[in-house]
């Protein structure tokens, strides 16, 4: 029994915190994940192969694009730690075995160090990320104001901002999802917010706006990335100017004929080949409210939230939400739709950053 203790005592420290949704998640998701990573090296398989040799096509190409992944050095001591392992298993030497075993754990733990490094620097630019995001409570005297973000990975390309402009006197809502996750995305994404700060001190309807950051924006832009993006100005006495640049429509629940309208004026994203057409197209709308109405702002992380059965959550689901919930206060309604599309994900992944701004008026 004694005996035994040192080895329970190993395993003890080696699977604590080891839950059986963790080991799930690795299973489904992360595979999943690390399948998505290496697809794009793989090439398409021969129509004409049988079963057979598609499945060793298939394998081959995907142990050669992990070694591809690997640097020059990491690639060789790999494949020298296999070459040796093979020797070993076949002359039954143990040395060679457990030298192979070793190189395979040094480089193991090169790239685990790798990781741990990045990893850092991705939570330090989640914090970074988080604290541009304007933060609660967001005071305006004609609306109450709610907003919710969160990513589909530690860093994201959705953007939201209230903007309370001294110059006019107005608070601009914006929203916006630049195409793509991750780090590429988040950079885009605090260009877009440095280059909208200035411009709305220096214009104040939002038409102008969105063309002037076309300008800016556009010239830097890599040819796969786009900005959808939309921009409401509130005066002092309520009244709102939208313009929408390829972004999902403005809901608008009307609280008196218990209705929604689709605020949905003409533009096109900013990275599209437009052919001169972005200008000409944008259009600006006047959005009247009156108490009790709600405006919803939001990305398509939100309307396309997939469960594990591939179903997309949609606007309809949205809107129910919020009818049947329209009497309560803005962040009561905000946070009833986020954990309700939470529990309709259930454990599929988060396939889409998602970003909501509410507003009731008074």
């Amino acid at each position: 029994m004694a005996a035994g203790n040192p080895i329970k005592r190993l395993f003890d420290l080696y699977t604590s915190e080891l839950s059986f949704d963790e080991i799930e998640r690795m299973i489904k998701m992360e595979s999943a994940a690390v399948y998505e990573f290496y697809k794009n090296e793989i090439p398409e398989p021969i129509a004409y192969q049988n079963k057979f040799n598609r499945s060793i096509t298939f394998i081959k190409s995907l142990f050669n694009a992990f070694l591809m992944k690997l640097s020059p050095a990491r690639r060789v001591f790999y494949i020298s730690a296999l070459i040796i392992f093979i020797v070993g298993i076949l002359g039954l030497n143990t040395p060679y075995l457990v030298f192979s075993f070793l190189i395979l754990n040094v480089l193991l733990a090169f790239e685990l160090a790798d990781k741990l490094i990045v990893k850092d620097d991705i939570v330090l630019a989640k914090k970074i990320q988080k604290r541009l995001m304007p933060e609660p409570p967001f005071y305006n005297e004609q609306f109450d104001i709610s907003a919710f973000s969160e990513a589909a990975r530690e860093v994201g390309g959705d953007y939201f901002d209230i903007v309370e402009s001294d110059k006019d006197d107005k608070t601009y809502v914006i929203i916006g999802d630049i195409s793509g996750k991750g780090i590429a995305a988040a950079l885009y994404m605090v260009r877009v917010q440095t280059i909208l700060q200035f411009l709305i001190e220096n214009n104040s309807d939002p038409k102008k706006i969105i063309i002037e950051l076309k300008k800016y924006f556009a010239k830097k832009l890599e040819r796969e990335y786009f900005l959808t993006l939309s921009i409401a100005s509130i005066d002092k006495n309520g009244k709102i100017k939208y313009s929408n640049a390829g972004h999902l429509p403005l809901i608008h629940y009307k609280q008196k004929e218990n209705t929604f309208v689709e605020i949905n004026p003409t533009g096109i994203g900013i990275g599209f080949n437009d052919k001169g057409l972005f200008e000409k197209t944008l259009a600006e709308e006047k959005v009247k409210t009156e108490t009790n109405d709600i405006l919803c702002f939001c990305t398509d992380g939100v309307t396309e939230a997939m469960n594990q059965s591939k179903v997309q959550f949609g606007m309809e689901r949205l809107k129910i939400i919020i009818k049947e919930n329209h009497d309560k206060p803005i962040d009561d309604i905000k946070n009833i739709i986020i954990q309700t599309i939470t529990n309709f994900r259930g454990n599929a992944e988060v396939n889409d950053d998602i970003s909501l701004v509410l507003m009731k008026a008074k």
